[in-house]
């Protein structure tokens, strides 16, 4: 039972909890072991939240999640393991784990707070509603970005924080145009997620080249900005640019190309060049820093 309430928090995903060491990478206190100790146990508790969510989540979708040829896999759609304990393991766990973010710190436990109820909204009602659904999950990004800043007191501009933002949004829509494809070929309607009927493929491509443009535009106003150049003591930062560029068309191509998409993190993790060219960006970013 234990072993499948673990699979059932998706530790696969926290790959994207990676966003709250985003501040303290890009404001050079990597090297510093109190930033490391606070990122790192911000990391582990806010994955604990999140795999929470993901088991209420997975409550409330397990009838549909029984129509996908790959979420029906999933403990609970699968039935090996029962709703009811699922659901009192996931609140014992939020509970406690709350309890130690707001003994830790007080900044963390609100963004968490806030976090976790929106979540628990959007698993209950908002996922339904088109286009906020995509809003919702890119907010999430930019709250983790927001916690790696307030565990480490750390001032965050405003356009890294747009520039995240739109990032997700970039990825939430790849993610569901991938899986209204899924669906479209395996059922004559969509039916493992409400928001799909909604939307079309021509929708989603449109949106997504709007969000890769407007993605690229706010990371070189980033780079670019006098407040940031001046904060970091170089004005080369635009040398970046390429590594940004390269990893959102090396996405675009793996989703458009090679039908993926649905899983960013099965990029992320699995894709070498996409890897590879991540690993570059911090790397050259922080040289140019430092140089």
């Amino acid at each position: 039972m234990l072993k499948y309430f673990l699979v059932s928090l998706r530790p696969k995903q926290w790959v994207k909890n990676v966003f709250i060491f985003a501040p303290m990478i890009f404001s050079l206190h990597m090297f510093q072991p109190a930033y490391i100790w606070r990122s790192l146990l911000a990391f582990l508790l806010f994955s604990l939240v999140t795999g929470a969510i993901y088991v209420l989540n997975d409550i409330l979708d397990r009838e549909k999640d029984r129509l996908h040829p790959v979420k029906k896999e999933r403990p609970i759609a699968a039935g090996r393991l029962r709703p009811g304990t699922a659901l009192a393991g996931a609140a014992v766990l939020l509970a406690v784990v709350l309890a130690v973010i707001l003994r830790f710190d007080r900044g963390f436990f609100l963004i968490t707070a806030f976090y976790a109820g929106l979540n628990v909204l959007y698993s209950l009602l908002l996922k339904r509603v088109v286009i906020i659904d995509i809003m919702i999950i890119a907010l999430g990004f930019v709250l983790r970005v927001m916690i790696g800043g307030a565990v480490n007191d750390i001032l965050l501009y405003p356009w890294i924080l747009i520039s995240t933002f739109l990032l997700a949004v970039f990825l939430a829509l790849i993610k569901r145009r991938q899986e209204l494809l899924k669906v479209q070929e395996l059922h004559p309607e969509p039916v493992t997620r409400k928001t799909l009927e909604s939307y079309t493929v021509a929708l989603l491509d449109q949106m997504i080249s709007i969000a890769t443009a407007t993605t690229l535009i706010s990371y070189i106003i980033y780079v670019l900005s006098p407040d940031v150049q001046q904060k970091f003591g170089t004005n080369n930062l635009y040398f970046t640019v390429p590594f940004v560029i390269f990893g959102i068309f090396r996405y675009l191509y793996l989703a458009y190309a090679r039908g993926e998409g649905e899983s960013p993190s099965d990029i992320v993790i699995g894709d070498l060049p996409f890897a590879l060219n991540l690993v570059l960006w911090v790397g050259v970013f922080i040289l140019l820093v430092i140089h």
